[in-house]
């Protein structure tokens, strides 16, 4: 699915009861950062949320305490057990039409390879029709029928501005002329190229549909 930008980067550690006793007894609190400034006034069973910055503030006041006191107390017996929040993105929920559009053609994906994998042990699919030479030769000459086609009607659109509009009006400059042409043929080619590639669509979606079915038994 897809992921929005994070919107709060930062991790959030939930304080242990070793670390809200520590900051209770032995933590200064105008010196402090605002979240252990909260942390120190509220109650054991607290909701403050320390984040990265905290816990480097107390690792520094850690470093300074080890030099003054005779009990050496290390950040990492502080947060042993702590709870850690790492960052999330949102996950945007897919459209339920565009997931079952996928859900079809991941499905017909896996038909057919199961049918390439098993058409050489089932003889009902051993030879498909599109595996035949006849069947190719059938697509290439409809390809080349629709190229044709493609070539010849830009011609005419071409003949019919550079020619055909001349006829209709009368005399034209030439460049004009060739201009109409140019652009009679860029409509029809246009036209044309979305008709085209409309019906190679079509034709590509009814040959990923499976038609070579047989029951199984269990």
């Amino acid at each position: 699915m897809p992921v929005e930008q994070i919107d709060d980067p930062d991790l959030k550690f939930k304080p242990t009861l070793k670390l809200i006793q520590f900051v209770k007894k032995h933590v200064s609190a105008k010196d402090a950062s605002e979240n252990i400034r909260l942390l120190k006034k509220s109650s054991r069973n607290c909701d403050v949320i320390l984040k990265l910055e905290d816990i480097k503030w107390i690792n520094d006041y850690l470093v300074q305490y080890r030099k003054t006191s005779d009990v050496q107390v290390y950040l990492h017996e502080l947060i042993d057990g702590n709870s850690i929040s790492l960052p999330s993105p949102k996950v945007t929920p897919r459209n339920p039409i565009l997931e079952a559009r996928i859900q079809k053609l991941t499905a017909q994906q896996n038909s057919r390879a199961y049918d390439a994998m098993t058409k050489n042990i089932d003889p009902q699919k051993k030879h498909f029709p599109e595996d035949t030479i006849a069947f190719q030769m059938k697509e290439m000459n409809r390809h080349l029928i629709a190229i044709a086609q493609f070539i010849f009607s830009v011609m005419a659109a071409f003949a019919f501005g550079f020619i055909g509009i001349e006829l209709i009006i009368g005399d034209l400059d030439f460049g004009f002329r060739l201009l109409l042409g140019i652009m009679c043929g860029l409509i029809v080619a246009l036209a044309e190229i979305y008709f085209l590639a409309k019906i190679l669509n079509e034709e590509e979606y009814m040959h990923s549909t499976p038609i070579h079915k047989k029951p199984h038994q269990e």
